[in-house]
C-alpha cells in the first residue's frame, strides 16, 4: 500500500534535507562525481525535460553518456511474465529500466531475473523506491545484494551499477 501523501512529502523533505548537493560537491567517489556532473547536470538533460519526464530524460542522458550494449525497458505491471521470458532470453544486461513501479512483488522478480544477467557495465533502474514501506524495504534488499558495488538514490528512482572494479560497496543519496 502507498505512503498517504503527508507522509510521502515528509520522506521527501527528509531525502531533501540528506541527500549530497546536485553540484557533486563532497563526493568522494570519482565515478559518482562525473555521472553528476557529465549526466545529472548535463545540457541534454535540461533541454530535454521541457520536452519528456525528467526521470525519461535522465535514463535518455545515461543511454547517451554509458552507451549500454544492450537496453531493455519494461513497465512493471504490464506483460509481466512476458517481460521476465524476455529478461531470460537475453545475452547480457546493458540498461534495464523498470518503470511505473508499484508493486514490491514484480520489482523483486524482475531484480531476481535480471541478477542473473548481469556484468560489471549493466545498470539498472528502478522507479517508485520510496512509495510504500514494501517498497523500501525491496530497494534495501537490492541494495544489499553482493552483486551491488554502487546505488544511487534520487528519491523516485533508484540505480544499480555491478562495477567490479570499485571493491568497496557504496551507496549515494543525491538531490534530483
Amino acid at each position: 500500500m502507498s505512503y498517504s501523501f503527508p507522509i510521502r512529502l515528509y520522506k521527501y523533505f527528509n531525502y531533501y534535507l540528506n541527500a549530497s548537493n546536485r553540484k557533486g560537491h563532497g563526493v568522494h567517489s570519482p565515478f559518482v562525481f562525473n555521472f553528476i556532473t557529465a549526466v545529472l547536470n548535463s545540457k541534454e538533460l535540461s533541454q530535454e525535460t521541457g520536452n519528456f519526464n525528467k526521470y525519461r530524460a535522465l535514463v535518455n542522458c545515461m543511454i547517451s553518456f554509458f552507451k549500454p550494449s544492450a537496453i531493455m525497458e519494461f513497465e512493471a505491471s504490464l506483460n509481466y511474465s512476458h517481460a521476465l521470458k524476455e529478461i531470460d532470453g537475453a545475452e547480457t544486461i546493458g540498461l534495464v529500466y523498470i518503470k511505473q513501479n508499484k508493486n514490491v512483488v514484480c520489482a523483486q522478480a524482475y531484480f531476481d531475473h535480471l541478477i542473473n544477467k548481469v556484468n560489471s557495465h549493466s545498470i539498472l533502474i528502478f522507479e517508485g523506491i520510496h512509495l510504500s514501506k514494501e517498497m523500501e524495504a525491496s530497494w534495501e534488499k537490492m541494495k544489499s545484494d553482493i552483486n551491488v558495488k554502487l546505488s544511487i538514490d534520487l528519491f523516485h528512482l533508484g540505480i544499480l551499477f555491478f562495477r567490479q572494479e570499485q571493491l568497496e560497496k557504496e551507496n549515494f543519496t543525491i538531490c534530483f
